[in-house]
């Protein structure tokens, strides 16, 4: 098969796969600039699953958010809006077929430590999240009493790493 029959082939399948998609969207974070602190998330997976029955549904979406401090200064507090995706439907279940889809979602979640336990690592869990693109610090305070606030000039995102190792999976 000659190189252009190849690439006629390539995309007539790959219309044909994003016409038949859902509306969902990805939408690239925006990069981190001036952030005083390091921070990157890693996803959790045993926290993906929901009840089926009558009973509340276990968390949303769970996330390892990692802090590292160059300046040596002590994080009691982190303010972290979450931007992502939720599905409509009953207890934020994801149906099928049917998706109706809440673009630019976002939850805010605060996290706190203490002057002798500062934040360096903290679970996040999200409440009705289908889908998580970005965190984003918006808020940080200190031990010493000085506050970071997101601007214009300086901002903190973390795109939660994909990798996802099955073993690890609760049972």
């Amino acid at each position: 098969m000659r190189l252009s029959s190849m690439f006629l082939v390539v995309l007539f399948f790959s219309g044909s796969f994003a016409a038949g998609a859902s509306d969902l969207l990805y939408v690239q974070p925006p990069a981190s600039q001036a952030c005083p602190v390091g921070f990157s998330a890693d996803r959790k997976a045993h926290l993906h699953s929901r009840s089926t029955g009558s009973s509340a549904t276990s968390p949303g979406l769970g996330f390892d958010v990692h802090f590292t401090n160059s300046a040596k200064r002590v994080l009691v507090k982190a303010d972290i809006l979450v931007h992502g995706t939720k599905m409509a439907g009953r207890d934020g279940l994801i149906p099928t077929r049917t998706a109706s889809v809440s673009r630019n979602t976002t939850e805010s979640i605060q996290i706190t430590g203490t002057p002798d336990a500062p934040l360096l690592r903290s679970l996040v869990l999200t409440k009705k999240m289908s889908a998580v693109s970005w965190l984003e610090l918006t808020r940080l305070e200190y031990a010493d009493g000085g506050v970071w606030q997101v601007s214009a000039e300086s901002r903190c995102i973390a795109a939660p790493n994909l990798y996802l190792p099955v073993a690890a999976t609760a049972r």
